[in-house]
């Protein structure tokens, strides 16, 4: 059972409850217009690039927002309950000619304007973070 737990817990390190219902017991408790404040993406993107250390020519692309009911930071902490803005997508600083070079993912969530907390794959202590959790709010392929 714990096995079963922990390959669960793995399959996402942040789990946003649907996109803009929270489920409890197979119940919608509570339903929410599902609206991302217009701030929201420069928030995020500011956040991550204080979090990689303010580079000159950072590029992102494929940047999508969703308001969510709630949001876990990993499989075995307790819910934040919303509304909660998550912003997942691409970021990739230039190189010496203006080029990108290379791509990692991202993913803030966001409430009341305050930054919960954000990934990057290229920064995060588990690989491929950032990715797997704009895959499970449904924000990337």
């Amino acid at each position: 059972m714990i096995v079963a737990l922990a390959i669960a817990g793995a399959a996402g390190p942040a789990n946003a409850m649907g996109p803009g219902t929270t489920i409890s017991g197979g119940e919608v408790r509570e339903s929410l217009t599902p609206t991302v404040p217009a701030s929201a993406r420069k928030q995020a993107e500011d956040a991550i690039k204080h979090d990689l250390g303010d580079p000159v020519g950072l590029a992102f692309r494929a940047v999508k927002a969703a308001e969510v009911a709630s949001v876990r930071h990993g499989a075995f902490a307790n819910p934040v309950e919303g509304p909660v803005s998550i912003v997942c997508g691409q970021y990739s600083p230039r190189d010496a000619k203006g080029g990108d070079s290379g791509y990692a993912w991202f993913f803030v969530a966001i409430k009341r304007g305050h930054v919960l907390w954000t990934a990057s794959d290229q920064t995060s202590a588990t690989p491929d973070e950032a990715h797997d959790s704009c895959k499970g709010a449904g924000l990337a392929e």
